[in-house]
């Protein structure tokens, strides 16, 4: 078994007859020495780089047998802000609920202040609370900087983008600001203001909504693509 946290796996194995315990190859290093593993125990291996690897776990028999599984891992880079959507190594695992539907894609409306390749897409098409969020991998400071900046692509004026932040595993703890667009069909920069937020709260979560309170059906009006999130 392999678990993560970021840049840190944890190996445990079990096998039947391995009574001679197992060695564990980490797949970062040219003639590596492999750690010991005794069953029912775990090992920590911290990764210096994001990158693909290739785990080998050889369970020992106590003879001359053994036994060797491969195991496919990807290490990638913590995710903060900026959030620009361009970088490789980032996991950038948005998650839905409500009826909204959130990818990551080539940007298709690369002009003006946003030529870049990657940009966010939100789709509501459902309940009147669809929307999409993001857990980033530590909770934001917010005591000096509290200003967040979207670059945010609407098919019409007055769309209500409703950014909210909130505490990882916890959504009682919260807070939002909501703005409308102001333009149509070109990327416009729009500035959510979290001056006054409590930052014991520990907020980690990153939410949006589109015309929170009100159905989406899926069409263009229900679409917003956004890109370049800060923290300003």
């Amino acid at each position: 078994n392999v678990a993560q946290d970021v840049h840190t796996v944890t190996v445990s194995a079990s096998a039947l007859y391995a009574t001679g315990g197992f060695q564990v190859y980490f797949g970062d290093e040219d003639n590596e020495t492999p750690v010991d593993l005794a069953a029912d125990a775990t090992v920590s291996h911290t990764y210096t780089e994001a990158g693909d690897y290739t785990i080998k776990v050889v369970a020992l028999s106590g003879g001359a047998a053994t036994t060797t599984v491969d195991k496919d891992i990807t290490v990638y880079n913590t995710l903060g802000l900026p959030m620009t959507f361009e970088d490789p190594n980032v996991l950038y695992n948005w998650g839905d609920f409500g009826g909204g539907t959130t990818s990551v894609i080539d940007n298709p409306f690369s002009s003006g202040i946003n030529t870049s390749a990657k940009v966010g897409k939100l789709v509501k098409n459902g309940e009147n609370w669809a929307g999409n969020y993001i857990s980033l991998s530590a909770p934001l400071d917010l005591s000096v900087k509290h200003v967040f900046k979207v670059k945010v692509y609407s098919p019409r004026v007055g769309m209500k983008i409703l950014l909210q932040l909130e505490r990882a595993g916890d959504n009682t703890f919260q807070d939002n600001r909501e703005v409308a667009t102001t333009v149509a069909n070109q990327w416009e920069e729009m500035t959510f203001d979290f001056s006054g937020v409590d930052n014991s709260k520990k907020l980690q979560n990153v939410l949006f909504f589109i015309d929170n309170g009100t159905y989406g059906d899926g069409s263009a009006n229900y679409t917003m693509y956004f890109d370049d999130i800060t923290l300003n």
